[in-house]
This record gives structure tokens, C-alpha cells and sequence, in this order.
């Protein structure tokens, strides 16, 4: 059941402009129809890239929030990250790297957190990697992660680890159809991953000079998500290519 205070926001804001419905129709490009279905919260059959051109011409904002259960799916997603980012951790930790998870970091007005902070000792390298459930702008994402290797250094020796040779990025991704999808069609925004899948992983396993990037994809169904009310949680697999 679609729950949703769009229809009567929308009037509103019309009325507060003096509009009438076909002048927004008019400026959002659809019919004085498709305006009045939608004030009705008659949706059925409306996409929303057109509930989002009503949206932009009153000048408002278009959040979708899906809830599962009773449940803010926020949470539940964020079960899942956290399950990726354990799976992350204890794989490197495996491959004989030296692991920090969600390490908080606040430099000269750059602030944020590293997903998972990797550190081999014998070549004196450092992972820093982003851990994504699910693809969403890929220009943040690539923003985000040069932040955090341009301090990778820094971060590394608060942590106790200041002889470090080079930083590395990573990206690890939730395998999903539509993960792969976004990666396969951004091939410029994600080409600084020269290594990926299996070489990726077999880089981790002997770490032999410094890759522009890694890029691999873990098991999302197995991860430890939360699957029922209880918060139901089921073991998880390594990662693969």
C-alpha cells in the first residue's frame, strides 16, 4: 500500500503559487490530467520521472522511502552494510593484512569514515576501501574514496601505522545483476580499478607493487542481513570476483 503525503502537498504548493492545474501542467511538461490524478494520489500508471518533473516545478524535493514490515528500511540496510564490511574485514584479516573497520577520520575540514582500512606488513601497504550494498551516484562515490586515499597516510598512523609505502584504493560491491550493470556501463568512472574480480583478490593474497585499484564483488544474499522482524541474521561467504 502506497502511503505517501505527495497529493496533498502538491495542491498546496500549486495553490500557494496561484497556479492552476494546467499552468502546472504546463510547467512540468505532462497533462492537466496526469496534475489531477496525481493530486488525487490516483498514481497508478504515473512514473516517477513524471511525479518528479511536478516535484522540480514547484520547486519542492522528491524523496522515495520504502519501509519493509513495519521496519525503516534504513536500518535494514545498514544490517547490511555492516554484515559486508565483517565479511571484508575477516577475508583481508585471512590474507594476513592487519584490519580497522568504520575508522573515523577529521583532517582540515575533510571528515568522514573508512569502511575498512587494510595494512600488510611486509610490503607496507595500506587498503583503503569503500564497501557498497548497492551502486548509487557514481561520482560521489569515486569523490568520496579519492578523499580518503589522499589521506590514507595520515589515517593509517593515527591508527598506528605510520611506515606506510603507498595507499591503495578499493571498491567492493554487493554482487547484484544491477550492481554489475552500473559498473559495466560506467566504464571512464571506474576504470582506475586496473585490477578486479580474482586479481584483485590474488593481489590481496600477495601484495606485489602499488595498483591504481581494486575492485571486486561479495555475496549480498548470504550476507548478514536482517531478514525477519527479529533480526534473523545468517552466516556470510568470503568474497570473489
Amino acid at each position: 500500500m502506497l502511503r505517501t503525503n505527495l497529493p496533498r502537498a502538491v495542491r498546496i504548493l500549486r495553490r500557494r503559487r496561484g497556479w492552476r492545474q494546467a499552468d502546472l501542467a504546463v510547467r512540468s511538461g505532462l497533462s492537466r490530467e496526469a496534475i489531477s490524478r496525481v493530486e488525487r494520489g490516483v498514481l497508478r500508471g504515473i512514473t516517477v520521472g513524471s511525479i518528479e518533473r511536478v516535484v522540480d516545478a514547484l520547486g519542492g524535493r522528491l524523496d522515495v522511502v520504502m519501509r519493509w514490515e513495519g521496519a525503516d528500511l534504513d536500518r535494514l540496510m545498514d544490517a547490511l552494510h555492516a554484515g559486508l564490511v565483517e565479511d571484508v574485514a575477516r577475508s583481508l584479516a585471512e590474507r594476513g593484512w592487519s584490519v580497522r573497520t568504520e575508522v573515523s577520520f577529521n583532517h582540515f575540514g575533510d571528515r568522514g569514515r573508512v569502511d575498512v582500512l587494510a595494512f600488510h606488513p611486509g610490503a607496507r601497504l595500506v587498503v583503503v576501501a569503500e564497501v557498497k550494498s548497492a551502486v548509487g551516484n557514481v561520482q560521489d562515490t569515486a569523490g568520496r574514496l579519492d578523499v580518503k586515499v589522499r589521506l590514507g597516510r595520515v589515517i593509517a598512523a593515527e591508527v598506528g601505522w605510520p611506515d606506510v609505502a603507498g595507499v591503495v584504493p578499493a571498491l567492493v560491491i554487493g554482487d547484484t545483476r544491477s550492481a554489475r550493470r552500473v559498473v559495466g556501463a560506467h566504464p571512464a568512472s571506474f576504470a582506475r580499478f586496473a585490477l578486479r574480480g580474482r586479481q584483485a583478490v590474488a593481489w590481496l593474497r600477495r601484495p606485489v607493487g602499488v595498483p591504481s585499484g581494486l575492485l571486486w564483488f561479495t555475496n549480498v544474499t548470504n550476507s548478514r542481513e536482517v531478514t525477519t522482524k527479529r533480526d534473523r541474521r545468517v552466516r556470510s561467504v568470503p568474497i570473489h570476483g
